[in-house]
């Protein structure tokens, strides 16, 4: 097993997986012995691609992946988290299933030298680990996962688009061996239908930041505007009495403005 799998599968080759595993022939039908009215697997994920979808927001979108992860792969513990640039730093956004796990989890993978998490979101792909008790890389970490928690193997998928890499998804399971073909499939799917409802999420939450500083900045040059007009002063000038009024009554410089646009007053009390 190399370290990290670094070709994952597209959604249709996982998919193509999952269908010939459960029926055995193309198309594939739903799993025999299902129970009556039991949504199969391939029925969660795609109901978790449409809440995805319909999910407003990253920490949301995230909240939505971790719990389909459990019953869609599935697996006894999951996490997501939304990086910022660089494996280093804290995430943005995380959601898991347990938080008193992850708690000792992120204690265990911050004192080892690296985790699955962790390689999975510095090098992409895939970090699939069958048996904690046998596994000889990531230092203390398979150790003192082994003793500390009830976890036995691992998955974690990098959520990618592209080149970039917004974030891991890890599995967990108290069974050694979980993860076959077929589970690491769905994690696939899982991780690709992830990474694009966060990117959305990002573009979405970038194009109303990009709203706001427009509107903030139409509001002060318009006071700037009103200012210079009616004390026949310079932009400069202008701008130097919307800073002062902002200083002295401990709001936002687009708050003064408006109010000034609004009510033709320069605010000078808090």
């Amino acid at each position: 097993m190399p370290e990290v799998e670094s070709a994952k599968q597209s959604p249709i080759q996982a998919s193509t997986v999952i269908a010939a595993s459960q029926s055995g022939q193309p198309g594939g039908t739903s799993p025999v012995g299902a129970p009556q009215g039991s949504p199969t697997k391939e029925e969660l994920l795609g109901r978790l691609a449409r809440f995805l979808v319909e999910t407003d927001g990253i920490a949301p979108t995230v909240d939505e992946a971790v719990a389909h992860a459990l019953t869609a792969v599935p697996c006894d513990w999951a996490v997501v988290a939304v990086t910022h640039h660089g494996a280093e730093r804290a995430p943005r956004f995380y959601t898991a299933s347990d938080r008193q796990l992850l708690e000792v989890v992120t204690e265990i993978a911050v004192a080892a030298p690296s985790s699955p998490g962790r390689l999975a979101l510095m090098e992409g792909g895939v970090v699939h680990v069958p048996d904690l008790a046998a596994e000889s890389r990531f230092g203390s970490y398979p150790q003192q996962m082994v003793t500390r928690t009830p976890v036995r193997s691992v998955l974690s998928s990098a959520l990618q688009l592209r080149q970039e890499v917004l974030g891991v998804m890890t599995l967990y399971s108290a069974e050694a061996d979980t993860f076959d073909a077929e589970a690491r499939a769905r994690a696939s799917l899982v991780a690709d239908y992830t990474a694009i409802a966060v990117e959305g999420a990002m573009v979405e939450e970038r194009a109303d930041n990009l709203e706001a500083a427009l509107g903030n900045s139409r509001a002060i040059g318009t006071a700037i505007g009103v200012l210079v007009e009616r004390h026949r002063i310079t932009p400069a000038q202008a701008f130097e009495m919307l800073r002062s009024a902002s200083q002295h009554t401990n709001r936002k410089l687009a708050v003064v403005a408006e109010e000034l646009v609004r009510t033709g007053v320069l605010p000078t009390e808090p």
